[in-house]
């Protein structure tokens, strides 16, 4: 039997502990700004999200889970037993540790809103090396390329299509570790990336057992 009811009762991050257990699709519609979605869930993970009838990877995800997550308008049907379509995009993310990830960016986002970089500034790449942060990871590991040919938060925000905030947020934390720095003009000479020695060394150990 299909479940629905109304955000401005019941938060998403209420909602889906209480999913943990079934197997279904949760759509969620009618919040303002925000088009329809569908969190695919199953036994406690997260396997697909849609918005707007189209699949988004983890880096989105989290994203859109956000910004829902802070919102009291809108309505939710759970439909148990849907599932969604072939060829569709796994991120087989648990239910726990999303809603935990979510709240903690929300949270730091809000501290750090009044110093995140203007929308225009253009940034570069300078030095590569492992976070231990899983969503600052993988917003690298989609923008990499991009940001070291030099790229705005607003221009990063179409490309990838996630919001400017998290965009601005996610630059400010690269910024912090030293990362990415800001430039005037794309052109605008830097050093040149560095690896970490880490990277340099199995780049050294894989050609040289890519040889035998």
């Amino acid at each position: 039997m299909a479940v629905f009811g109304n955000l401005e009762h019941i938060s998403l991050g209420d909602l889906l502990p209480m999913l943990s257990l079934q197997e279904g699709a949760l759509e969620i519609f009618n919040v303002p700004g925000h088009p329809n979605t569908t969190l695919y869930v199953r036994k406690g993970v997260l396997c697909c999200l849609h918005v707007a009838g189209k699949p988004v990877d983890a880096l989105q995800v989290r994203s859109v889970i956000g910004k829902i997550m802070q919102t009291r308008r809108g309505a939710f049907e759970f439909l148990p037993g849907a599932k969604p379509g072939e060829n569709t995009k796994v991120v087989g993310i648990p239910l726990e540790s999303l809603l935990v990830s979510a709240v903690s960016f929300n949270d730091e986002l809000k501290e750090v809103k009044s110093r995140l970089p203007h929308p225009d500034t253009i940034f570069r790449l300078v030095r590569m090396e492992p976070v231990d942060d899983r969503s600052l990871a993988e917003f690298l590991d989609r923008t990499r390329v991009l940001l070291i040919n030099g790229i705005s938060a607003r221009e990063l925000s179409h490309r990838v299509n996630v919001s400017l905030d998290d965009i601005r947020f996610y630059l400010h934390k690269l910024r912090q570790l030293g990362m990415v720095l800001p430039v005037r003009l794309r052109t605008e000479a830097l050093p040149p990336v560095r690896e970490s020695l880490t990277q340099r060394l199995i780049e050294v150990l894989r050609k040289k057992f890519s040889r035998k």
